[in-house]
């Protein structure tokens, strides 16, 4: 028998989908705490662990091949470019307004910027500019808004998936349900 079987790629799609969970929640504390490279490294991260997981899950339904699936889940350029439609949600209309109570009517409007693994890069690791002569410290290649805005992109996607696999009736794992 060969490894991995259809219900392992269920498997990977639940851990991969906990884990992104576990990312955002991790982002928010060091966001919280002004750790704002950090904060943007691990939702970045959890962007790409929602595609790899949503990728299995078509390979589950049927939707996508397994050998496809063992050439995807390393590429992390195909992981993000895979995931543009969550960017586009978090800027619509209805994602683009973010709580922040108290008051119902304390409502903060947040765009993000489409996620960049050359952004990723600046928020975890030190850069070295020879021709200026400069090095890059990630905390200064981050903003607070970069790290807002990546929360708020792995945000709308948890809900988006949330809303299609079962919550509202859809019942399903993977992308069939919101994606064309």
């Amino acid at each position: 028998m060969s490894w991995p079987t259809q219900s392992d790629f269920l498997e990977i799609y639940r851990i991969a989908h906990n884990n992104a969970t576990n990312l955002l929640e991790e982002a928010e504390l060091l966001y919280d705490n002004e750790y704002f490279a950090r904060a943007y490294t691990l939702a970045f991260t959890a962007i790409e662990e929602i595609s790899k997981s949503q990728f299995a899950a078509d390979v589950f339904t049927g939707l996508k091949r397994e050998e496809d699936f063992k050439k995807f889940y390393r590429n992390h350029s195909e992981k993000i470019g895979r995931m543009t439609w969550a960017h586009i949600d978090a800027n619509s209309c209805s994602h683009n307004l973010k709580w922040v109570g108290p008051d119902i009517y304390d409502l903060e409007k947040i765009n993000p910027k489409e996620p960049q693994f050359e952004k990723r890069q600046d928020s975890l690791y030190v850069g070295i500019d020879f021709r200026n002569q400069k090095i890059k410290k990630p905390k200064e290649q981050v903003s607070e808004a970069d790290a807002k805005e990546m929360i708020r992109i792995v945000e709308v996607t948890l809900e988006r998936i949330w809303e299609v696999s079962g919550e509202f009736g859809g019942n399903q794992v993977g992308t069939k349900g919101f994606m064309k």
